[in-house]
């Protein structure tokens, strides 16, 4: 019910439309207060930007793409990287995904990465064109966050950035509802102990949570400073799975967070072979946190 709640104002209309068509007329002033509530929500997630004031920053451009279970075509994704991206954070990273990207010229542009490859939806990893400093990857049961800081020219303080995937609650027989409890809990844990190691520094987490912003688990991870970039900048609902369908996308589960920063822009890109769409995301990183 909370992965539908972005098209409930659609519902909501429609029994609108049915309670005047029948001159009920207390059901229609309660159907429009019900319309009028839905949209709000919703209008003020994904339209009404609110980025936080950083001072004089520096932009890190970030792409984030899931790459089904590795099938995702390598040489569109070093191609969309190499003209659009800073850093690229990945989740499904297969071994073989990894040899593709190698192959199609991603370390060219993207010298230093953090990998941690697996069988099927297992693997994440990151590629940087700044130098990373890599952090102990976290690979509990139900999610996966390889993570490092970066070596940027011009900031005082070294970004924190990770790539995340939290299992899904319905793919497979051994994934489970309280299984990805467990995996957005420990996301929660270590999206805390990343504030703790960037300090007044910007955290960057890119990645698939499978969880869209009306659910309270992933609300959760809104605490502690931490902003979808979406909500930050008011870039608009634009779903990103499923991707390989005849309908377009209907549910908005890729996400990037961010701490102590603020995205600029975010937009959503078809990736061939995979079923999510990838995020590019603009993020303004503060040069000196402590002159904002």
């Amino acid at each position: 019910m909370a992965v539908g709640s972005p098209y409930l104002p659609l519902s909501a209309l429609a029994g609108l439309l049915v309670a005047v068509s029948c001159r009920r007329i207390l059901l229609s002033m309660l159907a429009a207060g019900v319309v009028g509530a839905s949209i709000a929500v919703q209008i003020s997630w994904y339209y009404i930007g609110q980025p936080i004031a950083v001072g004089a920053y520096q932009n890190i451009r970030v792409l984030s793409s899931n790459l089904r279970y590795g099938q995702a075509d390598p040489g569109f994704i070093v191609d969309l990287a190499k003209d659009n991206a800073d850093v690229v954070t990945v989740s499904e990273l297969t071994p073989e995904e990894v040899r593709r990207l190698e192959q199609s010229g991603i370390e060219s542009t993207f010298p230093y990465s953090h990998l941690v490859p697996g069988p099927g939806a297992g693997g994440a990893g990151i590629w940087s064109r700044y130098p990373l400093d890599t952090l102990a990857a976290t690979s509990e049961q139900g999610v996966t966050i390889p993570a490092a800081r970066l070596l940027v020219p011009g900031l005082r303080l070294r970004p924190v950035l990770a790539s995340v995937h939290v299992y899904s609650p319905v793919a497979g027989r051994g994934n489970t509802i309280d299984g990805w409890r467990g995996g957005m809990a420990s996301a929660k844990t270590e999206l805390d102990s990343f504030a703790a190691i960037a300090r007044a520094g910007a955290v960057i987490i890119g990645g698939d949570y499978n969880s869209t912003p009306d659910m309270r688990q992933f609300r959760d991870l809104l605490t502690n400073g931490y902003r979808d970039a979406v909500e930050q900048s008011g870039s608009g609902f634009a779903p990103t799975f499923p991707s390989n369908r005849k309908i377009p996308p209907l549910i908005t589960i890729d996400h990037i967070l961010t701490r102590n920063a603020a995205a600029e822009s975010v937009r959503t890109i078809n990736v061939p072979g995979s079923d999510h769409r990838a995020l590019l995301a603009t993020i303004r990183v503060p040069i000196d946190p402590s002159a904002s």
